[in-house]
């Protein structure tokens, strides 16, 4: 007759071996997989609504799989099994940061985030978007129960399909707010207060020789005096259009920046003072006949470059949100009369698009708005006016990417409306990129509509008992494949 021990052996031993089982298939059923990807060849639609089902269910799979791996490494923590928890710090397939990253969200999926958990190993949503939540509702005050800390997952799931990780965290932070407000409100300007104070005490900066002919700075400043740093290089920053003609690669956004850095410099150093607006955007004179607008025949010039001109495209752009000035030009192009420069977006109504859109609407542009233009729905050159209902915020980026073109039929370009229950835009993508045409919104503006989880809903998690080691606890006592797996089954407890 075996003993206790014995037969929890045998059992672990068969359950180690059907989960082998199940992974050699998996194996198979990849290798299968990719035999088939060989072969592949794209052609029509049909073809690529397939690939994209595909690539749908592999984005499954692989959360699914990654669930599996993080339960898996969360119970063998739980049951202090040395000897897995040290093979996946000691991997030469990650680094010790990532490591450590696995090992510290598989504790905390099998600790107090169940829900996303189970989540996940349905495939429910990503490794990236469990942990932007986590790291969101870890942030919350110590007094969220169990209950309540439930409550905000199954809440926060439920806009998965929406939100990607960075909005997440956003969220997941916002749910103290819905859950308790005039307690969040208090706990908010108690850390706020403190992290200011913090801040301001701790702002440095440093400018140390490399000693190989340059200087590297460093340091950091309070958010307020940071935004305010920030909004005068994104204005001065110079476009990657302007390094061109210089040869060579076009620099990235941190290279264009410290351009911009020397440029408020330079400002400073030739008028005594920062402009208090950071500056107004680089300005560019350009002329233009107006049927370069309506129907794209012409040519714009662009003064200070001999016989360059530019495209009805760019001059669009350009025209959305610019100074004009009407001039009437005789046979010989000679001006005959010039009027005043008035602008198309006023600092007041700029203001207002501001607050609203708070940067590029484009769906998942981050751009601060700064950096932004403001775009005309419908262009003022075709009858539209200059109100907060017909403006929209964009980076240059998108804007050349939405400017409409009259040469080209409108379900074949982006086109932007403003929700008329919301106030908000809204994109409709053209045929070529949705056939279906769904409408799209910036994932900050869902966030904005965040509403509290509802009370009791779904059974709430036990608070778990501390775990100990059975007298006869094979864990630490015997490895029976030799692996290096140690730890308990997930989901099941064995005696003697």
């Amino acid at each position: 007759m075996r003993s206790g021990r014995e037969r929890l052996l045998s059992e672990v031993a068969d359950l180690i071996d059907h989960m082998s089982d199940s992974l050699r298939s998996l194996e198979g059923a990849i290798d299968a997989a990719l035999s088939d990807l060989r072969a592949l060849r794209i052609g029509g639609e049909e073809d690529v609504a397939e690939v994209k089902a595909v690539l749908a269910r592999l984005e499954v799979a692989e959360a699914r799989l990654a669930g599996l791996r993080l339960q898996l490494i969360g119970e063998a923590q739980a049951a202090g099994a040395a000897a897995a928890v040290d093979q996946v710090r000691n991997s030469p397939r990650t680094t010790s940061g990532q490591a450590s990253g696995v090992l510290r969200l598989g504790r905390d999926l099998a600790d107090r985030f169940w829900v996303l958990a189970d989540a996940l190993a349905e495939g429910a949503i990503s490794v990236a978007q469990a942990e932007a939540i986590i790291t969101g509702l870890k942030r919350l005050p110590s007094a969220l129960g169990r209950h309540d800390l439930e409550r905000c997952q199954r809440q926060l799931l439920t806009f998965c399909d929406e939100l990607g990780p960075a909005e997440l965290t956003v969220a997941a932070l916002r749910m103290w707010e819905l859950l308790d407000p005039d307690g969040a409100d208090e706990l908010e300007a108690t850390r706020l207060e403190r992290e200011e104070r913090l801040a301001k005490a701790g702002r440095a900066f440093k400018m140390t020789p490399d000693h190989h002919g340059s200087m590297r700075l460093s340091g950091q400043l309070p958010t307020a005096d940071a935004a305010l740093l920030q909004a005068q290089l994104d204005a001065l920053m110079p476009p990657a259009s302007s390094y061109v003609d210089e040869g060579g690669e076009v620099p990235g956004p941190e290279t264009r920046r410290a351009d911009a850095l020397m440029r408020l410099a330079g400002i400073a150093a030739a008028s005594g003072e920062v402009p208090a607006q950071g500056g107004d955007r680089p300005h560019v004179q350009i002329t233009l006949p107006l049927s370069l607008l309506t129907d794209g025949l012409g040519a714009a010039g662009v003064f200070g470059f001999g016989d360059e001109s530019l495209s009805a495209g760019e001059a669009r752009r350009m025209a959305c949100d610019a100074g004009l000035i009407p001039l009437v030009l005789g046979s010989d192009s000679q001006p005959l009369d010039v009027g005043r420069e008035y602008r198309l977006v006023p600092k007041g109504l700029r203001a207002a698009l501001t607050h609203r859109d708070q940067g590029c609407v484009f769906p998942h542009c981050t751009a601060r708005p700064a950096a932004c233009e403001a775009h005309h729905i419908q262009p003022w050159w075709a009858g539209g006016d200059t109100s907060l209902q017909n403006l929209v915020l964009l980076c240059p980026h998108h804007h050349r990417l939405v400017e409409p073109d009259p040469e080209r039929a409108p379900e074949w370009q982006w086109e932007v409306t403003i929700d008329e229950a919301t106030g908000r835009p809204v994109f409709v993508p053209p045929r070529h990129v949705d056939p279906a045409r769904r409408p799209r919104q910036h994932p900050r503006f869902r966030l904005q509509d965040l509403t509290a989880p509802p009370p009791d809903e779904g059974p709430v998690c036990p608070e778990p008992d501390p775990w100990r080691p059975p007298d006869e606890d094979p864990w630490h006592q015997l490895d029976p494949l030799g692996s290096g797996m140690t730890g308990h089954a997930a989901g099941q407890s064995y005696g003697a």
